[in-house]
Parts: structure tokens; sequence; C-alpha cells
């Protein structure tokens, strides 16, 4: 997303993060004393999601760790603050001893490499979890696919698109829905010919100069909107109908989490809401990512959030950032390409509503965001970036310069040879 009329005042983003980090210091690539290596990063992770099923979450703990080996290239205080920071967002609460479990961790050595134990007891009971530390110094490089990105023009229209969704209601049937700024239209298509079109008017409590909104869509028949302070249902019943009311707590669905709203703006006010009710705290920002733990093998508590301040900050289950992206845009999504297993973030460009953009595919590795393949270009400014329910492709609304027109398009990402 290409905003720079989103770039606030200097003091102002100073207030921002003085509230939000208090003590906090500012992050950069360098690593500091409290940084991890990816590698341990990556055990520590793994190690505190056996903790954390082997406690339950209403469980208090206490921590201690030692390194036996005197050897490990690590800072003992940057893997207990990892651990409890991770712990505590699985629902786990540390506290000084006596508590109701002691957890101690030891980094011991044996030939093939560094590992972590943690031995948990509670009572008379005693548990050892075992995780070893990857080395990747010792894994060979390995030859990978270069991935393209392709985009595929689905819908072009002279009036504002905010979102759009499709989906199949069965083999034949398929509806899309577009919102606009003031109505929610429906199209309905049998074989691929349309033969039905409904729009319906939407109210909103609050106006901004870059309105945004996002679809969320249950099934073929029902559908959400979360635009201007307000939730929208609309549902066919025989008929297409649409119900508007205040969003309370302005919660937006993004998947597994929830992001909250700032109704009077076009941004989020940092809060996510878990699944499981837990709730992180970030700086303000357009949009943010994190990796799927289910194509990436990494932890969820890792997330990139673009900030109003045009900066880009990843963080690593701690409230400091540990590391910032500069060139990017307002605009990112998480995508499993299929290309690789690392961690792909898409990113749109760092310019403004008057100027083409692009999208850049970039994997997110030791603190570091390395750009894979060529970025696409597009013929003007990308207004909203929304990932698709299958992980592996997005939505995207963009506008071009040359026609004016505003168009909704699908970005996938293909693996070369």
């Amino acid at each position: 997303m290409r905003r720079t009329h989103r770039i606030v005042p200097s003091i102002l983003w100073g207030i921002l993060i003085v509230s939000f980090f208090a003590c906090s210091t500012s992050a950069s690539f360098a690593q500091t004393p409290g940084q991890l290596p990816h590698a341990w990063n990556e055990a520590v992770y793994a190690l505190a999601q056996k903790i954390a099923a082997a406690l339950g979450s209403s469980h208090a703990f206490s921590l201690d760790v030692k390194d036996v080996s005197s050897t490990a290239p690590v800072d003992l205080a940057g893997i207990r603050q990892t651990l409890e920071d991770d712990l505590a967002q699985r629902g786990l609460r540390f506290v000084p001893t006596p508590a109701d479990a002691q957890v101690q961790v030891t980094i011991a050595q044996n030939l093939s490499g560094f590992q972590m134990v943690a031995e948990i007891r509670r009572g008379d009971a005693q548990q050892v979890l075992v995780v070893p530390v990857a080395s990747e110094e010792a894994l060979p490089p390995q030859p990978r696919p270069e991935p393209g990105i392709q985009r595929k023009i689905i819908w072009q229209q002279a009036i504002p698109i905010l979102d759009f969704a499709q989906v199949d209601e069965d083999a034949r049937r398929t509806f899309w829905y577009f919102l606009e700024p003031d109505r929610l239209v429906a199209y309905e298509f049998d074989d691929g010919a349309q033969v039905l079109r409904e729009a319906q008017p939407i109210s909103r409590r609050y106006t901004s100069r870059d309105l945004r909104g996002r679809l969320d869509v249950a099934d073929a028949l029902h559908v959400r909107a979360f635009v201007g302070g307000v939730r929208c249902d609309g549902a066919w019943n025989p008929s297409f109908s649409v119900e508007c009311r205040e969003n309370a707590g302005q919660q937006w669905p993004m998947g597994t989490v929830t992001w909250t709203s700032n109704p009077s703006r076009n941004f989020f006010s940092g809060s996510i809401t878990f699944s499981n009710s837990l709730q992180a705290k970030f700086p303000a920002f357009f949009s943010s990512a994190s990796p799927s733990p289910e194509t990436t093998g990494l932890n969820s508590s890792r997330r990139v959030v673009a900030g109003l301040d045009g900066q880009v900050q990843l963080f690593a289950g701690s409230a400091e950032p540990a590391s910032s992206f500069d060139g990017w845009g307002s605009d990112i999504v998480s995508v499993a390409s299929g290309c690789g297993s690392a961690w792909q973030v898409l990113a749109t460009g760092a310019g403004d509503w008057t100027q083409k953009d692009q999208i850049q595919l970039y994997e997110i590795r030791d603190r570091k965001a390395i750009p894979i393949g060529q970025p696409m270009d597009l013929p003007g400014p990308i207004l909203a970036l929304w990932p698709v329910g299958d992980g592996k492709s997005e939505r995207v609304i963009s506008r071009s310069l040359e026609s004016g027109m505003y168009e909704a398009s699908i970005v996938s990402i293909s693996c070369g040879n």
C-alpha cells in the first residue's frame, strides 16, 4: 500500500513509541545481548511449545537457565527472556519460587551439537523434555526454484473497491461479493454466466480520507463486511439483505486472530487477540503478518508489523522489536508459496497514490528480510492486500493510473526451474 499521507509527525510517533515500549531501545540488524541466533530462537520456541503442553495454561512456574557446556555461543539472559515471553503468550505465568511448577533449563553439548533440556518438577512428579539446537553451518545449501509472482485481474470498475471475495456454492454456482464505500454488491454466476446482481447499502459511523474495509465470507450465502466502525451481515433469505450495526470492540477477523481497528482512522490500534483469548500488543499498524506453523514449522509468536512511520518491524516473542526493514509499503501478508519451507512475506512498495506500485516477495531469516525473485510492477497504487483462505494467494485492490479503473486481482506465487 502506497500512502505517504499516512506518515504521522515524528513528535507524535515518538509519543506513541514511548507510551508503548516504556524504556525499550531502538532495533537494528546488529545483534544485541538479548537477541538470539536463528537456530537458538527455533530451539527456544520448540521447547516453549513442549513446556506449555506439559504444564497446561493455568500454571504458574519458576524458571532457571544454566549452561553446563560452557561453550554455547548464546546469551543466557536472552534464552531466559525469550522463553518467559513465549510461555507468557501461551497463558503461563512466571513467578518466583515457590510456584506450581519448577522449570530447570540446561544447555548441554554432545557429539552431534548443542541441545536444550527442560526438567519440570511438580510436587513428586518429574518430566524431562529435550530439544536439539540445529547447526545451520552443517546444512549444505540446497538449490531452490526461483519463485515468480503472477497476477490475474478478475474485475474492473470505475467505483472504488475496498475488498472482494469469491465463494462456490456448488460445482455450478459461484457468488462474487464486492465491498464498496457505501454498499455491498453480490453477483451470482451459473456455469460462468451472470444470472443475478444485488446491491444493498451499508452504513458507517465514521468517515476516513482513506477508508478501508474487509470481507469475511462464512459460506456462499453469508458474508460479513467490516468498515467505518460497523459490521454488516449479508445473507440470502431468499433475496439478498444486509444488516449493519456498531462493531463492538472493533474487532476485525484475520484468520485465527483478530485485529482491533481504529474506527475513525485507517489503521489498527496494535492489539491482536488470539484464538485462546490471549492478547498481544504491538505499535499501531496498517497491516501485519506472521508465519503459518503448518507450512513453516515456525512459532506464530513471530510477527512483522507495518507501522505508521513507514517502518516494518519484526517481533520475535518479545515486546522489543528484533529488527526493522526499510523500503516496504504499508501492506504486507504472509504467503505459503510452496517454494521452500521458509517464512515468506509479500510486501507492497513505498511510494504514494500518484505512482505505480510493485509487489515483492521476501524470506524472513535471521531477523533479515531477503528479497526473493523479481518484483511485480502494477500500473498504479495498491489500495488493499488481503490473504485468501488457502494461504497460497492474495487479494489485491489497485487503481490503474492509465485507465482510472479500480482492479480486483488474485496474486499467487509460482515456482520456476
